[in-house]
């Protein structure tokens, strides 16, 4: 059910991805996102979509370190019976939040043109912090992957 008392109808659809990186879920984002009931199906798997390609290509440089290490498929790599099957499940989990984050701070930003009821306006929905809050765990999750801190610093 979304914020505005509508029921949120999943979106059973999945995004293929580049063959490396997992493939997505339009519904396990909805869940996992708790999106208002207003977005149009087509709209969460545009914006799903666009977040997964730029996260791709800022990544693409740990995916061909990845590779060299001889994995061609984060998902055949993750396990629990061996710590280094838990640190690619780690990369999975990781690479999730940051393509979800990025996506629903993409559809923060565009759900007052979803809908402008006053009754049901909700402010929470649509607020600029919420859009840049969910950039930033985006983000911090892009760089964990990539081996780096939460900031970086450089001497000038």
């Amino acid at each position: 059910m979304s914020f505005s008392g509508k029921p949120t109808t999943l979106v059973e659809q999945h995004i293929d991805n580049d063959g490396f990186w997992p493939d997505l879920s339009v519904s396990e984002f909805q869940k996992g996102y708790r999106l208002p009931g207003e977005y149009l199906g087509e709209m969460l798997v545009a914006d799903l979509t666009t977040a997964m390609v730029e996260v791709n290509t800022e990544l693409d440089s740990v995916k061909i370190a990845i590779q060299a290490a001889g994995i061609s498929r984060l998902n055949d790599a993750a396990g629990v019976t061996r710590p280094a099957e838990w640190g690619y499940g780690l990369k999975i989990l990781l690479y999730k939040r940051a393509v979800y984050s990025r996506a629903k701070a993409s559809l923060l930003t565009q759900f007052a043109t979803v809908t402008r009821r006053e009754s049901a306006e909700n402010t929470g929905k649509e607020a600029p912090e919420r859009a840049e809050t969910f950039l930033s765990f985006s983000q911090q999750a892009v760089r964990s992957l990539q081996g780096r801190g939460r900031i970086t610093a450089v001497l000038l």
